[in-house]
């Protein structure tokens, strides 16, 4: 796990301490190591800077950039590749390829002068790189299925491509412009993360997840290279399996991308909250080691959010070696960091307890494996269930759905507790009159369009965020809304708030964050099973339940979705009041210049009062101050040139 950083430009290269300086605002990405690699001829200057984080071949002959054995093909990679060892095996019988490391990136570019970008289709593993073909003078920038490893970049007007790990890198370099884009700000204050391919900087772009963008004379091109193919959208209906042997099925290929996933020269670990996902992923680590699992949790002292019995109760099922720390609202130790790491605002709370328990984590091994990605391929969340409920909602009669019942959900009392139900039922019946794409986006919806419009210090040309589950569920012929859900989950929080989170939280700490549930093989099968599969009228993850049987404890299996929240209503009218009341002062609302310092006063005093739950946009917002006052503070770029 590392982190790079370069440009490609037809016009002259960028000074040397400047990639020096763009690569080392990675440093913390990657400890064991730095390189730098840099190339000019009359057509294309081109430079290449790597952070290292030595996993697999801790030898100094891993160090990047690395160049082939042919002069031609120059990579820097970051991620880890798990059959790199059966495609070097399968290279070498060929007799025209020969290794002189033991690493995948090696691995890489000797499969890519095989085959060419069809080396991508044989990658498995989480990966982005940027790679140099000498002789065909173009730069490919590769990101992973999923979305797992990022890639930021900009296009200048001048044709120059830069690009990075983090955005701070591409700041670093001077040269990109550090406006705010409003559409981004739009979709941010909706749904506390910015979806893709957008981040909080007009002028920067994250390369979509299963893509490649081709850099060549100072022009760029993207293309998909992978999808995932969801069951009711398939040109041809698969074949499907009984329940059995569906559940058979998705445990054969769990225990397997687990296996994967233990290669390492490193000391090795995992994330366990005492859900089902990482229940799962324990309970198949333990099974492929013959030492105890290092398991890592973090608790609360507030009860009903606190799920570090259940955790230890698996750890002791399997042996585990288990290790908890307490998560307080200590915004001194933990706010700078989380801000400094995202580069951007990002306002899901769980990167609060995830970044504790990635310092705990650090403290005892290098690498750790967690449950990310289980509830998007199996239908785990409460919006799964919602649209389901949703589609019996619109055959209510209208006397029922607009009159009734909204006024009676109207009245019930306020909670702060965790995902309380006057705040599910308030979102359900503003959403699940709509078609699903809307509905299901109303059910994600954080701040609502009103709101946001209020909210607003002058009236913005933007489109709604909803645009964005429009374009997901249309994306292929789905005949099942659960299908399309799930595709729009993977498409969008995935990789733009899951991922991120445990990439961020991670690499902050130098630690490899792996994740068994988006094994290629895996998460295809899972998403060919049919949606009845993975929710079961309304009982979610049903097959992966069914298939761990006797394997994790019932107690867990039966429990209901916990999720990794913080009790952040609590937390916002108690030991971070201070912080919030001054981030949103009239003064420093005022100055900021895009919301209304009233209309932020009027959210304030509701969410004190209790007669709202605002804390997830009060949320949002302190986050977004914090980054603009630290980016600001940072100087990191001039607002030159911009992109395109």
């Amino acid at each position: 796990m590392c982190g790079f950083v370069g440009y490609a430009s037809t016009c002259a290269p960028l000074a040397r301490e400047v990639l020096e300086r763009m690569r080392d605002t990675l440093a913390h990405r990657g400890p064991d190591g730095a390189g730098l690699w840099a190339h000019q001829d009359t057509g294309a200057a081109v430079g290449l800077g790597h952070r290292r984080l030595a996993i697999i071949d801790t030898r100094d002959v891993g160090l990047q950039p690395m160049t082939d054995d042919s002069g031609r093909l120059t990579i820097a990679f970051n991620g880890e590749i798990y059959d790199f060892a059966a495609l070097r095996d399968a290279l070498q019988a060929t007799g025209r390829h020969t290794f002189r490391t033991r690493t995948d990136t090696e691995v890489i570019l000797h499969q890519w002068r095989a085959d060419g970008p069809a080396a991508l289709r044989r990658l498995q593993g989480m990966f982005a790189f940027a790679l140099w073909d000498a002789e065909l003078r173009t730069l490919v920038l590769a990101r992973d299925r999923f979305g797992k490893k990022p890639i930021y970049y900009a296009h200048l007007s001048d044709g120059t491509l830069i690009f990075g790990s983090e955005i701070k890198a591409l700041l670093a370099s001077g040269r990109v412009n550090d406006e705010v884009d409003l559409q981004a700000h739009e979709d941010y204050l909706a749904l506390n993360y910015v979806p893709g391919p957008r981040t909080m900087f007009a002028h920067v772009r994250k390369l979509p997840p299963a893509h490649t963008l081709t850099w060549r004379d100072g022009r760029v091109h993207l293309a998909r290279y992978w999808d995932l193919e969801l069951h009711s959208a398939a040109a041809h209906t698969p074949v499907v399996p009984s329940m059995d042997e569906a559940a058979r099925g998705v445990l054969e290929r769990l225990d397997a991308a687990v296996a994967r996933r233990m290669v390492s020269d490193v000391p090795l670990g995992m994330f366990l909250s005492g859900g089902i996902d990482s229940s799962a992923v324990l309970t198949s680590m333990a099974r492929a080691s013959q030492a105890p699992i290092q398991a890592f949790t973090i608790r609360f002292d507030e009860t009903d959010y606190d799920e570090s019995s259940h955790a230890r109760l698996v750890a002791r099922a399997v042996g585990a070696t288990h290790h908890v720390e307490t998560v307080r609202p200590e915004p001194d130790t933990f706010l700078g960091p989380l801000v400094d790491a995202f580069d951007e605002p990002f306002a899901d709370s769980s990167a609060i307890p995830m970044w504790y328990l990635a310092r705990l984590a650090r403290q005892h091994v290098t690498v750790a494996l967690g449950g990310d990605g289980g509830d998007e391929l199996f239908a785990g969340y409460r919006t799964h269930r919602a649209l389901r409920l949703a589609t019996l909602w619109r055959r209510l009669p209208r006397t029922l759905r607009e009159d009734l019942v909204p006024a009676l959900v109207a009245r019930l009392p306020v909670s702060h507790g965790k995902v309380s139900f006057d705040l599910k039922a308030k979102q359900f019946v503003a959403s699940a009159s709509a078609e699903p794409a809307r509905a299901f986006f109303g059910f994600k919806e954080f701040l609502r369009e009103p709101r946001r419009r209020a909210l607003c210090a002058a009236p913005t040309a933007v489109e709604s965020p909803g645009r964005l589950f429009d374009a997901a569920f249309s994306a292929h012929e789905f005949r099942d809304a659960l299908d399309a859900a799930l595709y729009a989950d993977c498409a969008l929080y995935l990789p733009d708030d899951i991922l991120v989170k445990v990439d961020r939280m991670t690499m902050a700490h130098a630690l490899e964050a792996r994740t068994p549930f988006l094994d290629t093989a895996l998460a295809e099968y899972a998403a060919a099973l049919p949606a009845r599969a993975k929710l079961f009228g309304l009982r979610t993850k049903h097959i992966l339940k069914r298939a761990l049987r006797g394997r994790v404890p019932l107690r867990i299996l039966e429990r209901g979705k916990a999720g990794f929240n913080v009790p952040m209503a609590t937390w916002l009218n108690g030991g971070l009041r201070s912080h919030l009341r001054d981030a949103l002062s009239p003064e420093r609302v005022r100055a900021l210049g895009l919301w209304s310092p009233p209309e932020v006063a009027r959210l304030l005093d509701e969410h004190e009062r209790r007669t709202h739950d605002h804390s997830r946009p009060l949320w949002a917002m302190l986050c977004f101050v914090a980054w603009r006052a630290r980016h600001t503070a940072a100087r990191w770029s001039q607002p030159a040139e911009g992109g395109r």
